[in-house]
């Protein structure tokens, strides 16, 4: 494809995204799934057809810049833009999205028996600041369906790794929630790639109050060996201190690593987790806190505020090994991983950086 048609395509495929965004949100997203569930993209006009999408393998190669990276526990990925949890909760949509260019992805949150999760309106947009609000409450159809689905795919997880992130009901009880855990893990041992526990949800009641070094330690207790397995992904608003000593037990206690962050806990002008541009500046926050305790020891996933490759840059320079996206995919429509790594590769150029691993916590040097 040339990059007048690819301009062209990405310009309908924009257009298209637009029209998604006068339906209410979280139909949208229905609607979105749907349409990536069959494997088609036919929802925006001309893009069905064969090479409409802009190449992201090409986008991705080059002489001059080197974008691969290698992820403890997931391996080796052609670039670090995967998707977040929360957007394909369900393992309904991994074929069409991987087509879209997702080095990896994260289905879930996934809990042991399903749940409608809180009542609607839970998402909303806000354009002007380029960020999402939700408070969706882990609607999921339960581990036992989600891992059937999964394990019928047959995926291949060389070509993108699919992890799973693991949540507790709402009507479990603190003291039960490994015992959640657990179960989740099990129902996929045999189906995903990597396992992420969500302690960091701000729209499950008590979830985040668990986020303790002592309850990290209980996790890897009741896990064992598995715990290498585990990544643990927390969330923005803890103070310094905190945060650090859970950033300590986790290293300590042998998880695969840190998926930082979830989403900010806001009041107004809805209740719920903020996500996109706003959430840049608390992820970061995190990720620098992350690297005083660990000096890139431990593996962390960058996941927040990303709208454009110079925002991936910033997450990489701060020490994540990979990125995961989700707001600035429903922005800047199905196209975005293409864009987003070119803009990636300029900003690695600009800076003198001829590959993604020798900028890794070149923030920190």
């Amino acid at each position: 494809m040339t990059h007048l048609q690819e301009s062209w395509f990405s310009r309908i495929a924009g257009q298209g995204a637009r029209m998604l965004r006068t339906l209410p949100p979280e139909f949208a997203h229905d609607v979105a799934i749907r349409c990536l569930e069959a494997d088609s993209l036919a929802w925006f006009p001309g893009a069905c057809f064969p090479g409409a999408a802009p190449d992201v393998a090409a986008a991705a190669s080059g002489p001059d810049v080197d974008l691969r990276v290698s992820v403890p526990g997931i391996g080796t990925i052609p670039h670090p833009v995967g998707l977040a949890a929360g957007f394909d909760k369900n393992a309904r949509a991994i074929r069409g999205l991987a087509r879209l260019g997702f080095s990896h992805m994260e289905i879930g949150a996934v809990t042991p028996l399903a749940q409608p999760g809180n009542p609607r309106p839970r998402l909303f947009r806000y354009p002007a600041d380029e960020s999402l609000i939700n408070r969706m409450g882990f609607n999921n159809d339960g581990a036992e369906m989600i891992s059937a689905r999964l394990r019928a795919l047959a995926w291949n997880h060389e070509s993108c790794p699919v992890g799973v992130n693991i949540g507790k009901n709402k009507d479990t009880a603190a003291s039960e929630a490994i015992d959640d855990f657990l179960k989740v893990h099990d129902a996929f041992k045999d189906s995903a790639s990597f396992f992420v526990v969500n302690l960091s949800s701000p729209n499950t009641p008590g979830l985040r109050e668990l986020a303790s070094p002592a309850f990290v330690e209980r996790i890897a207790a009741a896990f064992g060996p598995r715990t290498r397995g585990l990544w643990i992904k927390f969330d923005p608003d803890m103070s310094r201190d905190v945060f650090q000593e859970l950033v300590r037990a986790t290293g300590d206690h042998g998880f695969a690593g840190l998926v930082l962050t979830n989403t900010h806990r806001v009041a107004s002008p809805q209740a719920g987790g903020q996500s996109g541009a706003p959430l840049a500046a608390l992820s970061n926050r995190t990720l620098e806190w992350a690297w005083e305790v660990h000096r890139g020891a431990i593996p962390t996933i960058g996941v927040g505020g990303m709208m454009t490759g110079r925002d991936i840059f910033d997450k990489i320079a701060r020490g994540s090994r990979a990125v995961q996206i989700y707001t600035s995919f429903v922005y800047r429509g199905p196209w975005v991983v293409a864009m987003m790594l070119r803009e990636l590769k300029e900003e690695l150029r600009r800076r003198g950086f001829h590959s993604v691993a020798e900028a890794f916590g070149s923030y920190h040097a």
